[in-house]
């Protein structure tokens, strides 16, 4: 039987440096908020949904019936100084959780068993923490070399390549003394899920969105 808590964590702000108004903005028929706060609806084992905002008003663009708790965050964590670690730092301060479920709303097609299977592994014990990671097998470069080949061998079948994995960098999972020992979102034994590239999408410019909306529209996603 569940008795830790488990919380829904959704740290938004209305102003947006390369999308102004990104977590507001319209996708599909509903402001952009609305897509993880219904992810984490769905998700029975959380206990209750945090909007971790420093403007009230955030509210008045989410749908009817949805469960969520508002907290209004510090004003100085919207400003392009603040690091995920001071809102989470400032969110864990505030509530007594033992397992956040970390969701950004910039990752509106994540799904609900994603996030349920995440959860059952930190909630087990079996892992410390929880990512959502896409696989690319592409040629990389890193700091003027390759990084998963090398030019003084045969240039390898891309299929055959070891797999680069990218943090999805919408869904984190992690208890709370992870955090509290480590500052970060990830601890020494995580699971990594990995996500293909429509639900792992991301949004932080304005062509993320235009992609988003044409997921969204060529029905790409469930």
């Amino acid at each position: 039987m569940k008795t830790m808590r488990i919380v829904g964590f959704v740290p938004s702000k209305l102003n947006s440096e390369r999308l102004p108004r990104k977590n507001v903005r319209m996708l599909g028929n509903v402001p952009l908020i609305n897509y993880v706060i219904r992810t984490l609806n769905k998700v029975e084992l959380i206990d209750d949904i945090i909007i971790f905002a420093s403007e009230p008003s955030i509210v008045e663009y989410i749908g009817k019936g949805l469960k969520y708790t508002f907290i209004e965050r510090p004003a100085y964590l919207d400003t392009n100084e603040a690091k995920v670690q001071d809102f989470v730092r400032e969110f864990l301060k505030r509530e007594k959780a033992e397992i956040i479920v970390l969701l950004h709303v910039t990752s509106p097609f994540i799904k609900p068993e994603t996030v349920l299977e995440c959860l059952k592994n930190v909630i087990s014990g079996k892992n410390d923490s929880a990512f959502a990671a896409q696989e690319v097998r592409k040629f990389a470069w890193y700091q003027g070399s390759p990084l998963n080949y090398s030019l003084e061998k045969p240039i390898p079948r891309t299929q055959d390549m070891e797999p680069i994995l990218f943090e999805q960098s919408g869904l984190y999972i992690f208890r709370r003394e992870v955090f509290e020992t480590k500052a970060q979102r990830i601890g020494s034994n995580p699971f990594i899920k990995l996500v293909n590239a429509f639900e792992g999408h991301d949004i932080d410019t304005l062509e993320d969105f235009q992609i988003a909306e044409l997921i969204l529209e060529k029905q790409l996603v469930r």
